[in-house]
């Protein structure tokens, strides 16, 4: 703070005091359990008014703010990894990174660059799992012409060689680091033990896929799958409602037809598959050099949970009480903060947006504390398996989650994408609203059967990345404490290749 505005605040203070209305000095609880909420109405947009169907059949929601001269701009397509070829593993991600930086058809990448800089402009691009997209974020002095760049990449991507034969390489290069870090290794593994390793999502890209995607392969998936009709967009900022919708029409009626009918009729099936795999529980751990073991134990979900199912709203509250972020988080309060056992911990309850979701509890700590930590979260999966959540512990979970909601709605730009996000989720736009009304409802007994219905003590699969000698902690038969406390034998897997993950011989 400046000392003008230091000085302005005292004077400020000084003045209420001898008015005699100085506040009382704010009481502090001393405990997360202590606090109180007042019952300030959440407001939720509607998407009545802010959606709208424009031609080439692509739907833009609008969310107009003057408070800034700044516009944002974001696309959305349900075009994910799920439609690469089996030989091509990555062409979706690569594809949707280089529309953005592979030049078009019209200017170079270093002219494309330099434009965007000069008029101040931010135009990205992306291919995922199951989204792809680009964004621009502009001054709304500078709009008009940056629409136009950004509909010509959208539109007309060169795939410039140079520019992918650079991809290429950066690609190569941190695929020869993908065992150097116990997370990745962590995140990677926990993923086929959960999903399985045939389901797209845990694809990894390889040598030779990467090989097999040319110019030519992201060319033809671009004009098969980036077409108007598979667009959401989300605009918000400093902009009026008709010229923009006007705008977006014009540059779409410019579009390139498509080259042929398949690519013209192409339906993208959605949602894309769930996994089939069945996992397997037990106690699994790859031997890394790391002083701080990475530990994971879950699983996943035994079905698929809709939209407006009283249980979604119970497992938000009750990852909140078990590991959120917030005032509470049971497994963080007893491995970090009572014992001193974590560096970190966290608990996730995903309810899945596509397919089934899962459940896990994440901590590292050194090698000889973790089976006392696992024995900790399993201490705590039972009591929230056998004992009602203290209402107290309750309402603050609770308010905890509706005060991100509150704050999800609070820029222009939030309220444009996450209609946007419902749209292309085809969750419900009113989704929110029972969101809303769901969580407020939960009772200690709903967030108890929740629980016992998604938290299965003999379905869990343990995760251990580190140095197997510290982490045994043998006893004289030769058994772990770990292998005792899990019930498992475990299961060494094997180190990988790190450029085609197959296990080393």
């Amino acid at each position: 703070m400046s000392a003008r505005l230091t000085g302005l605040a005292g004077a400020l203070w000084l003045c209420s005091g001898v008015m005699g209305v100085a506040a009382d000095p704010p009481t502090i609880p001393a405990h997360p359990l202590a606090l109180r909420f007042d019952d300030s109405e959440i407001q939720l947009p509607v998407a009545e008014g802010r959606r709208h169907e424009i031609r080439e059949g692509a739907v833009v929601f609008l969310a107009e703010s003057h408070s800034l001269p700044l516009v944002e701009v974001a696309v959305a397509l349900r075009v994910g990894s799920f439609l690469d070829p089996t030989e091509q593993a990555g062409l979706c991600a690569f594809t949707g990174s280089l529309v953005r930086r592979g030049g078009t058809r019209l200017r170079s990448a270093d002219l494309l660059d330099n434009r965007v800089d000069e008029l101040g402009a931010r135009l990205r691009s992306f291919g995922g799992i199951t989204r792809s997209g680009a964004s621009l974020s502009v001054p709304s002095w500078a709009l008009d012409e940056a629409l136009d760049l950004f509909f010509e990449a959208l539109s007309s991507p060169a795939f410039q060689e140079d520019r992918l034969a650079s991809a290429r390489t950066n690609l190569r290069e941190s695929m020869s680091r993908r065992n150097q870090d116990p997370l990745e290794i962590l995140e990677r593994e926990w993923h086929w033990l959960v999903l399985g390793r045939q389901h797209f999502s845990g694809t990894p890209l390889t040598p030779s896929c990467l090989d097999a995607i040319d110019r030519q392969a992201m060319t033809r998936f671009h004009r098969t799958y980036w077409r108007p009709e598979n667009m959401i967009f989300a605009v918000s900022g400093d902009f009026q409602t008709e010229t923009l919708l006007a705008s977006l029409e014009e540059r779409l009626a410019d579009w390139p037809t498509a080259e042929s009918a398949r690519e013209a009729e192409t339906a993208i099936p959605w949602p894309p598959e769930g996994p089939s795999f069945d996992p397997t529980p037990g106690l699994y751990h790859y031997e890394a050099d790391t002083s701080q073991a990475k530990v994971a134990l879950g699983t996943r979900f035994p079905g698929e949970i809709s939209w407006d199912s009283a249980d979604r709203f119970a497992l938000e509250v009750l990852g909140e009480i078990l590991g959120g972020s917030g005032a509470i988080s049971r497994v963080a309060g007893r491995l970090r903060t009572a014992e001193g056992l974590v560096y970190r911990a966290s608990a996730r309850l995903d309810p899945g947006d596509l397919w089934s979701g899962n459940f896990q509890i994440f901590f590292d700590t050194r090698g000889a504390q973790v089976t006392r930590a696992v024995e900790l979260s399993l201490e705590e999966l039972r009591r929230i398996r056998t004992q009602p959540v203290h209402p107290t512990e309750l309402e603050v979970a609770k308010q905890t989650i509706l005060g991100r909601l509150r704050l999800s709605f609070d820029t222009a730009e939030e309220i444009a994408g996450l209609l946007a996000e419902n749209e292309l989720l085809k969750r419900p736009q009113d989704y929110w609203a029972h969101y809303l009304r769901g969580v407020e409802a939960t009772t200690a007994e709903e967030v108890l059967q929740a629980a016992r219905t998604y938290l299965l003590p003999d379905q869990l699969i343990y995760l251990v990345v580190g140095r197997w000698q510290e982490i045994a902690q043998n006893g004289p038969d030769g058994e772990s404490r770990l292998e005792k406390i899990t019930g498992h034998q475990v299961r060494h897997l094997p180190a990988r290749d790190p450029l085609t993950l197959q296990p080393l011989e």
